[in-house]
């Protein structure tokens, strides 16, 4: 485990929603990483004052605002259904890419350590993923088309843990 990957797994770290096997992992880390975890006792207090914080401040959208909101969105929507259409498959076509880009990275061994550590952890919770990935590795099977809906929505799940603009594969 490197500092960066760190970094990015003290969420579930806290939370206790980490794979075992990974948090001894980590806390062998901080073990021997002095500034690790130094910025670990540093996210730990901020994680808690930005808690007790949110504790005393009002979240919901004032109702009118929420009204005209969703009215100027519809009104939108029924104006230009055709760009909105657009819009909905082009996330399509690139969330089934992303996928792909994926599952190509993991059959090849090609993904980052953090990223292959929550693949990893995933698939020993998901013996349909698990057995997926693993069919494709055995088989050498790179461009696996779309995987299985249920297995495509873990991999999309997957995806969105990671911290916005950190890729899933390696260079």
């Amino acid at each position: 485990m490197i500092c960066k990957e760190l970094a990015y797994m003290l969420a579930d770290y806290f939370n206790g929603s980490m794979d075992a096997r990974l948090r001894e992992e980590l806390d062998d880390h901080l073990s021997r990483c002095e500034p690790c975890a130094a910025f670990t006792k540093t996210y730990q207090a901020v994680a808690d004052r930005t808690h007790s914080l949110r504790r005393h401040i009002e979240y919901e959208i004032p109702p009118e605002v929420s009204k005209r909101l969703e009215a100027f969105i519809h009104a939108a929507a029924l104006k230009y259904p055709e760009k909105v259409r657009e819009y909905r498959d082009q996330v399509e076509r690139d969330r089934r890419e992303k996928v792909a880009d994926l599952v190509r990275a993991a059959t090849a061994g090609k993904l980052s350590s953090a990223t292959a550590l929550l693949v990893e952890s995933h698939c020993a919770a998901c013996p349909e993923c698990g057995g997926y990935l693993a069919a494709l590795r055995e088989t050498g099977t790179t461009q696996a088309g779309d995987p299985p809906e249920g297995i495509r929505s873990h991999l999309i799940a997957l995806m969105q843990t990671l911290p916005p603009g950190e890729e899933f594969f390696l260079a």
